[in-house]
């Protein structure tokens, strides 16, 4: 798994395009952020680009369900049967605001016990960050998430019967769709702010986001929740990989919302890309790691102490990724020498690496080699380098 999409979702009935936000991280970056689709282009959008890769998890920032009591006041038994109901009465639902929906004038809250009106999923929510859960039972009023999830309920049928499994009703594979709240991936954040929002990108230091799109990650709210959400969701994927679908009869017609459940905010975490041999590299190998990167022996050295400093975020080339993480890679390369300086005592060293298949590139995680040089251990070491051309090194001789 190394692609992820989230979908900063929209409930309003004109006007959605320029709210409905899509973000995708592949390969630990940023690489695109729009707007632009209606709910039903998107959806269409994510299961032709599912057909063409299934390698995707999909982020959905809406609830996938009610609480299980109302479902049962519907008789219905699954969340397939609840989908199909929502999908018949989403816009009398939304229109007549009939109990126990409320937000629209003259609707307010009704009075029913107040874990009625969340699902577990929120409850928990409440009780591990001490916020204020929001109600899907709320259609109208500042901060009503219903309108988005009743007009997004039908399109999970329509995701299904496509090529997604949803989690946590069904069997966890590729493609996979969860729910996801981004208040709960990008934190304390006054994200309506666009002040706010800026710095909050400064800050928290996301290599995964080039300069070129974070003018485009703080241009809305919206944005900000598809970006963020989406690089929060790619430093999980071991966690989401390990996602299995429910047996409890409550989450089987609720739903639950996915959020990690170790701290998402650090940009220490790596981004593991399948089948790289560099993004998988054993903790026990590790001789040093900063922010942004980590160091171990080269596995074929050519000389005792030869290390390699890789950025944790995969990138076929150091200069593509974001400016922060270049120059953690050179620091802790500073480190690597420094340290090799009284472990081994070299007489010199050769620091650089290969930018490209042409360069001699061989493995497609960039990486800097740090390899300690000892007199002797060349009839001529002059040009150093240089020998990349052996037939252009010896510049001496011409």
């Amino acid at each position: 798994m190394s692609r992820v999409i989230a979908v900063d979702w929209s409930g309003a009935k004109s006007g959605g395009k320029s709210k409905i936000w899509l973000a995708e991280v592949r390969d630990g970056r940023l690489t695109r952020l729009e707007s632009g689709r209606d709910r039903t282009a998107v959806i269409d959008h994510l299961i032709a680009d599912a057909e063409a890769d299934p390698d995707v998890v999909v982020g959905l920032d809406f609830a996938f369900g009610f609480p299980d009591w109302y479902a049962k006041r519907h008789d219905a038994t699954s969340i397939k049967e609840f989908w199909t109901l929502v999908a018949e009465q989403r816009e009398e639902w939304l229109r007549d605001c009939p109990h126990p929906f409320w937000g629209k004038p003259g609707k307010r809250k009704p009075n029913l016990a107040e874990h009625e009106h969340f699902r577990r999923t929120e409850r928990r929510v409440a009780e591990r960050y001490g916020a204020t859960p929001k109600s899907v039972f709320q259609i109208g009023g500042g901060g009503a998430v219903g309108t988005g999830s009743i007009r997004g309920m039908r399109h999970l049928t329509t995701l299904r019967e496509g090529p997604f499994s949803i989690w946590p009703f069904h069997e966890v594979r590729l493609p996979l769709v969860i729910e996801i709240y981004p208040r709960l991936l990008t934190g304390d954040v006054i994200k309506a702010d666009f002040d706010a929002r800026e710095a909050y990108l400064a800050k928290a230091e996301f290599p995964e986001i080039d300069d070129s799109l974070a003018g485009r990650v703080i241009h809305s709210e919206d944005s900000f929740d598809a970006a963020v959400s989406a690089v929060i969701m790619s430093r999980h994927l071991d966690e989401i990989s390990a996602l299995t679908a429910t047996a409890d009869p409550a989450e089987l017609i609720e739903g639950t919302i996915w959020w990690p459940q170790r701290s998402g905010r650090s940009p220490t975490a790596r981004v593991v890309v399948p089948g790289c041999p560099f993004c998988d590299v054993s903790s026990e190998s590790i001789v040093a790691e900063s922010r942004h990167a980590l160091a171990f022996r080269d596995r074929y050295p050519v000389s005792r102490g030869h290390t390699l400093v890789i950025p944790k975020v995969h990138g076929n080339s150091l200069f593509t990724l974001h400016a922060q993480v270049q120059a953690d890679v050179w620091r802790l390369v500073a480190k690597v020498r420094d340290e090799l300086r009284s472990a081994v005592n070299p007489d010199g060293f050769n620091v650089g690496l290969n930018d490209g298949e042409a360069a001699g590139q061989t493995v497609e995680h960039t990486h800097v080699h740090v390899i300690p040089r000892f007199e002797g251990d060349a009839a001529d070491p002059r040009g150093g380098v240089r020998w990349v051309l052996p037939d252009r090194a010896p510049y001496w001789d011409q």
